[in-house]
Parts: C-alpha cells; structure tokens; sequence
C-alpha cells in the first residue's frame, strides 16, 4: 500500500506541482487516521448467549468474571488475582466461596487489611449493587444460576477513589556523588 501511495503522489506531483501533491497526502492520512480512530472507538463487548456455548460451568464463570474486569478496569486480571478467581468458580453448588473476596482483593495487589475492609460482609452486596460495573457482573453470573456473585465481582470491579492532586517524589542520592 505504501508503494501505491508513493507512486500515486509521485504522480499527482508531476500533473498537478508541488503544493497539490502535499494537499493530496495530507487528505490520505488525515482519512486514514480517522478511520483508525473510529475502529478503535467502536470495540465493545458484545452480549451473546454463544460466549459460554463451548465451556464448563467453571470455565464459563470465569470467562464471564474476566469479562467484567475488562468492562471496569479496561485490562485483564492480574496475574495473581487469576488463581483466585479460577478457584472462585470451581464450586459445584455455584456458589462463590465466602473468602473469595479477600483472595481476589490480595491478588490484585491489597493489603490484607484494605481486602478485609473492601470485602466486609456488611452491605457487600448493597456497595456492588451501586457500582455499574459491579453491578453488570452480578446479573452476568446471576443469568448462570451463580450465588454469591457479589463476593468475587466487587474485588474484581472496585477502582480507588484517586484525589486529585499533585505529588512530590525527591529522588535520594548515595554516598557523594561527583
């Protein structure tokens, strides 16, 4: 395509001069780039009662769980929050295990003492209810017979609350630097 392009321009420059030559380069990409951007812009999750059509029970809670990461967050499960989840959805009763929570919160990186406040039983499910994404999660897993859903989706679709505000960082030197 590239070549194309160059041979086209090297072209229109020697019908039209110089200055149409840019113009015309300057209309290509600019439609280029914004075809890209609307692409991009388009991508969502699409509802679909095939997303599970090839799995287990197991598998298809967990696909849907790593759904609702990616709706919340935009990214994957982290790694260390991935066997936690995995385990979460290994119940035959489907229902997510009590601790599910704190082991979802820990693998995503919380202190065992803000995964046990996050993860209070108290109005666990009132706080998910609250949260769209949360919120989206629980009637996911509802849909597959799942109890017990808000224990592993609001560990894994709670965002902090980020302040705005400005940091400083000073960077410490060793020894006597010359």
């Amino acid at each position: 395509m590239g070549l194309v392009v160059l041979v086209s321009l090297r072209t229109v420059f020697r019908m039209f001069g110089c200055a149409f030559a840019l113009l015309s380069a300057v209309l290509f990409w600019s439609s280029t780039t914004q075809a890209q951007a609307k692409t991009r812009s388009q991508v969502e999750i699409q509802r679909s009662s095939d997303v599970c059509s090839e799995l287990d029970e197991a598998a298809c809670c967990a696909q849907m769980l790593e759904i609702a990461v990616f709706r919340a967050t935009g990214d994957q499960v982290p790694r260390k929050a991935k066997g936690p989840l995995r385990l979460s959805c290994q119940d035959p009763t489907r229902t997510i295990p009590e601790n599910a929570c704190r082991l979802i919160a820990m693998g995503r990186g919380l202190s065992a003492q803000d995964a046990a406040d996050l993860c209070a039983p108290a109005g666990l499910v009132k706080r998910c209810s609250s949260d769209t994404p949360c919120r989206q999660c629980m009637e996911d897993l509802s849909r597959l017979d799942w109890k017990g859903s808000a224990r592993a989706c609001y560990a894994l679709t709670y965002l902090p609350k980020i302040t705005p505000g400005t940091r400083v960082v000073t960077l410490g030197r060793r020894g006597n630097a010359r």
